[in-house]
């Protein structure tokens, strides 16, 4: 099994030293953007091994490269794309301030995604879903609607996982209206969290890019358009990729591995600015999402692509260029897959 994780960076990511103690073997795979430092570019190449660093010139050679704009977190996708082109099996997608707290931090992201679960399944089809209220103290997950929430429990046997989100301590990834509100931080998690749960696929229910992991088929869905959709950008990601899941019978797990989120002060009124067009348009989307029918054998890039297209279609919330940007890059993931 090869495990690659995939990052982008504005600064020196030290924390991948940590990452390469826990990992030797997983292969890490680094986006640089126009802004990252040249001495970023020389710790990833000097200081850490099997480390693969995406540089701005590999970068040109993917269609989809300067639709996706600089400067923001779709330049992912790239270090993706190119984990992809190693063929990697498990992709692990992380900050780089989010500190790994589990010294079998990466055995257990391989374990839940290649063998069956039997627990505790929370969330039902009539609702929105929110993982934020099993931390203590509990934190909205970022790019929900504020729509009451159901978290129905019940259980399931022989689950397959096809995502997952670590559990995240510290700064949570909540929406800056809580952390304007609240300035919530997070000290530790509850049981039902540490001992892991799956979310009803067909449940409403979102995860993010900071400490997550999936498998090799679900790539083609994990694509990021920031310059469009704003800081929720992972969220609606994350929302395609449940609906391409259930198609499967796919799981989403919410639990253990643990990563602290060292995140530095910032003005959460700009993050409030850059949540409009998500919380604006997150119902919709979701909502075209569920209508839509896919087609039984097609491809998870071709399921992508559809649902982009339909969301297009039916609500007009993707514009042309999005979906230029979309099937840009779904070309380059069948060049590599």
């Amino acid at each position: 099994m090869k495990t690659a994780l995939i990052t982008t960076t504005i600064n020196i990511p030290t924390v991948l030293a940590l990452y390469r103690k826990l990992g030797p073997e997983v292969r890490f795979f680094v986006a640089l953007d126009k802004n990252t430092p040249e001495a970023a570019v020389n710790f990833c190449q000097h200081d850490i091994p099997n480390c693969e660093v995406g540089f701005i010139q590999d970068q040109h050679k993917r269609q989809c490269s300067e639709m996706l704009g600089w400067n923001n977190d779709s330049r992912r996708n790239l270090a993706l794309l190119a984990a992809v082109e190693w063929g990697a099996d498990i992709f692990v997608s992380i900050d780089d301030d989010m500190i790994p707290t589990d010294i079998d931090f990466f055995e257990r992201i391989e374990m839940t995604l290649s063998e069956p679960f039997f627990g505790l399944q929370l969330g039902t089809d009539r609702g929105w879903f929110d993982a934020g209220q099993f931390t203590f103290p509990a934190a909205r997950q970022r790019g929900l609607p504020h729509y009451p929430t159901r978290n129905t429990p019940s259980h399931v046997m022989d689950a397959q996982i096809g995502a997952m989100q670590g559990i995240i301590l510290g700064v949570p990834d909540t929406d800056a209206g809580t952390t304007l509100r609240t300035k919530p931080f997070i000290i530790s998690a509850t049981d039902i969290l540490r001992n892991g749960f799956v979310v009803d696929p067909r449940a409403k229910a979102v995860f993010n890019s900071q400490l997550t992991a999936f498998r090799r088929e679900l790539a083609p869905c994990f694509a990021q358009f920031y310059k469009w959709q704003g800081r929720n950008t992972d969220i609606f990601a994350s929302l395609v990729m449940r609906r391409v899941m259930r198609e499967r019978g796919l799981y989403t797990y919410f639990g253990p591995p643990t990563g602290f989120h060292n995140r530095s002060e910032r003005d959460p009124r700009k993050d409030m600015e850059a949540e409009k067009w998500g919380m604006a348009n997150v119902v919709a989307f979701e909502n075209c999402l569920n209508e839509t029918e896919l087609h039984a054998g097609d491809s998870v890039a071709a399921h992508t692509g559809y649902l982009y297209d339909a969301v297009a279609g039916k609500t007009g919330i993707v514009p042309v260029d999005m979906l230029g940007a979309v099937f840009a890059f779904l070309d380059d993931m069948r060049t590599v897959l």
